[in-house]
């Protein structure tokens, strides 16, 4: 499926977990606040009709369940996950970079508590988002996306953390914060296409 310039759920303001009735009262809203037939001023009616036309147009297209399902199951919007042993790949990368080589030795063969380990810790939280984003419930995906930002924070390397933070806040149709942080994710991955793509739908 092409995708659209504009997304569909930001057009009509409602979040992509919205239901046909919550989309058919939002498609209801703005067309009567965009409609060409408001005004007299054709400068003003030829911009309503070109708002308005993106709005039926977007209507449409999601009050088909077909067209709609397609359209949610392409890969930009799909939350990103990992196996344990690529979790704990980043881990060693983020100690390696950051331990001196003397705290290797000196802690050789200990093992370390989970509790006191960030990185550890940040592979808990990544995991716990991970098993909240299998319903599609505006609850279930923002406890999520708070999983994910504090796996973030503690593992500045487990991007797809970041990535999966910027899908949440989509998916509850909080656009501006998704933008934001895709923003910040394609700063440190910029060849990731299907971040590239969902910023661009969403960023206009």
């Amino acid at each position: 499926m092409k995708l659209p310039q504009k997304d569909y759920y930001k057009l009509l303001e409602v979040s992509p977990l919205a239901t046909t009735e919550e989309i058919n009262q939002a498609f209801k809203r703005l067309a009567r606040k965009y409609h060409p037939d408001t005004t007299q001023n054709p400068v003003e009616k030829k911009r309503l009709q070109e708002i308005y036309q993106q709005l039926v147009d977007a209507h449409q297209f999601l009050r088909d369940e077909e067209k709609r399902k397609e359209y949610d199951n392409n890969v930009i919007f799909k939350f990103r996950t990992l196996s344990k042993s690529q979790v704990k790949a980043k881990i060693q990368n983020v100690v390696d970079k950051n331990e001196p080589w003397w705290k290797k030795i000196l802690f050789f063969g200990k093992k370390e508590k989970e509790k006191e380990d960030p990185l550890k810790k940040a592979e808990q939280l990544f995991f716990l988002g991970m098993s909240m984003t299998a319903r599609p419930d505006i609850k279930m995906i923002q406890t999520a996306v708070s999983y994910f930002e504090q796996a973030y924070k503690a593992n500045p390397q487990l991007l797809e953390a970041l990535f999966n933070a910027a899908v949440g806040y989509y998916k509850i149709g909080e656009f501006e914060k998704a933008k934001n942080l895709l923003k910040e994710y394609l700063a440190k991955r910029p060849s990731d296409q299907a971040a590239e793509m969902l910023y661009r739908i969403i960023n206009w």
